[in-house]
């Protein structure tokens, strides 16, 4: 590291950590095909649900110990985000919404929400930024386990 960044750091009062100036961003972003990629080689069979150029969308079933999840991943607008989605179906008269809102409390950073058309989600943003195939599927796992975990909040 050229010792101007490290001198800059400390002038600016950034914190530094060996050598490094922390929150400085030197990771790289998955594009649409590097991310359904990566999800092809975790062994995933994956569809194409949204082609739009900037809106790529991909889905692909993971397997727990109650259901079958459909999830989907794609990039968000800013491409700073990979969103984890799984769609639960529509809200009924049934729906649990204060059940819902302290599930949130569990199982964050995943969150449950309602789409303007009515439609139960559940989500998680991970961050677009040397992204492993380790780190994806352990998003991956969280979301698809923690709708099997909640399904009785959410599956009423």
């Amino acid at each position: 590291m050229k010792a101007g960044l490290l001198s800059c750091g400390i002038a600016l009062g950034l914190p530094v950590i060996a050598g490094l100036v922390v929150g400085q961003d030197t990771g790289k972003p998955l594009d649409p095909a590097g991310l359904k990629s990566m999800v092809v080689g975790l062994g995933y069979e994956v569809k194409d649900i949204g082609t739009e150029p900037g809106k790529e969308k991909y889905e692909f079933v993971v397997t727990t110990e109650g259901f079958n999840v459909p999830l989907g991943v794609e990039i968000s607008p800013s491409k700073n985000y990979i969103w984890l989605t799984a769609n639960l179906g529509a809200t009924k008269e049934t729906t649990d919404y204060q059940g819902l809102m302290k599930a949130n409390g569990i199982v964050q950073p995943c969150l449950f929400y309602v789409t303007k058309s009515g439609t139960l989600m559940i989500a998680m943003a991970v961050e677009n930024r040397d992204v492993s195939p380790a780190w994806l599927r352990k998003g991956i796992n969280k979301v698809a386990g923690d709708v099997s975990a909640q399904a009785s909040v959410w599956n009423k």
